[in-house]
This record gives structure tokens, C-alpha cells and sequence, in this order.
């Protein structure tokens, strides 16, 4: 799909719980905004990531799991050793490969960025099995999703208004919109099927 067709796909499926998504969303950044210590923030960001990923997969289609704020939470019970040290991992990685230039750096987040999601359908992966998942899946999809992210510039800009509060409000649609991208570049069709076990 194109990102107008994602984009128009994340817009319909928000219509009926926007809201919850939101204030999911909003725990999520509360928590990483709260001004915890560094090391503090490195242990409990990786594993969040992964529960909202879980969460916005879980919210494509009305499964069991959706609108379930619990699942924020998932990363700390069922990998949480997995998602720590991936995302410590990411964030040395890009690190060393935006030493060499903005660019590389820029690619390498990219194709590290569906870590979460790989973690968070597999939680029995290594925390370089997950990275290498992420990195096979974007293998030709990098340059899509940074089109897909720049299309969203408008609503950027004008979520910046407001001292950038209104980012807040738009932060929802923007992350559904990459769950779809990694629900299709998975392989998956978007269907009344659609169905997440994560027991």
C-alpha cells in the first residue's frame, strides 16, 4: 500500500476507539517524559515500546485484545530481558552508524525500528534475533516508511502548535499508521480473520 492508502486505513480504524488509543498513547510518552534517571529510562523504554506495539497491533481489528491497557505492560512480563537489551543495542548501533554521517544513521534506525513489533509477536527471540527480523523485514521498505513518516509533516506542523502540545493528539494516528506497515510488511492481510495470539 501506498502511505495515502495507510494513512486512510489507520484514519478509519481510529474512528471507533481514537480515544483509548490516545490515552494509551499517552501513558506510554507520560511515562518516558516523566524525567526518570537515564538508566532507569533504558530499562523501562524498551519493554513499553514493546506492550504499545502489542497494543496498536491488538487495535487493527475488534480481537480480544483491544482497547486492553494492560497489554501497555506485556514487555515487562513476557520479554522483558529481550526488550532491555534490543533496545539498548538499537540505540549503540544507530549511535555508532550516525558517527560515520546523519545518513547512515537515519537508515539504520529505520531498519532497526520494527524491533518492538518482531519482540512483541515473538517474545522467545534473542535480542539480536529481533533486530535481524526487523532488518530483513525493511530490507526495501526503508525508503516507504520514511514516506510514509514525512507525509505526516502537515499534522507535525500543526500539532507543534500550542508549545507542541498538540503533538499529543497526533501521535495516535501516526502509530497506527506504522502498525499497518508492519502488519503488511509482515505479510499479513488486514481481514475479519485478523487474529493476535500472544498467550
Amino acid at each position: 500500500m501506498r502511505a495515502k492508502e495507510i494513512r486512510k486505513l489507520a484514519w478509519d480504524q481510529l474512528k471507533k476507539n481514537y480515544w483509548m488509543v490516545f490515552i494509551a498513547s499517552l501513558i506510554i510518552y507520560a511515562i518516558n517524559a516523566a524525567g526518570v534517571p537515564a538508566l532507569v529510562g533504558l530499562i523501562i523504554t524498551g519493554p513499553l515500546m514493546v506492550g504499545y506495539s502489542m497494543y496498536l497491533l491488538n487495535n487493527l481489528k475488534d480481537d480480544k485484545n483491544a482497547n486492553q491497557l494492560e497489554t501497555l505492560f506485556h514487555g515487562f512480563k513476557n520479554s522483558l530481558g529481550t526488550s532491555i537489551i534490543a533496545y539498548i543495542l538499537r540505540i549503540i548501533f544507530v549511535s555508532l552508524w550516525s558517527l560515520l554521517f546523519i545518513i547512515p544513521g537515519i537508515v539504520k534506525a529505520l531498519a532497526y525500528s520494527m524491533t518492538p513489533y518482531v519482540i512483541a509477536e515473538n517474545p522467545n527471540l534473542t535480542p539480536t534475533e529481533a533486530i535481524d527480523k526487523s532488518q530483513a523485514l525493511m530490507n526495501g521498505n526503508k525508503w516507504r516508511l520514511f514516506c510514509l513518516l514525512f507525509s505526516f509533516i502537515g499534522w507535525f506542523l500543526l500539532g507543534s502548535l500550542a508549545f507542541g502540545i498538540g503533538l499529543i493528539f497526533v501521535l495516535p494516528y501516526v502509530n497506527t499508521a506504522i502498525a499497518n506497515f508492519y502488519d503488511e510488511i509482515r505479510g499479513r492481510v488486514v481481514k475479519d480473520e485478523y487474529r493476535l495470539d500472544f498467550e
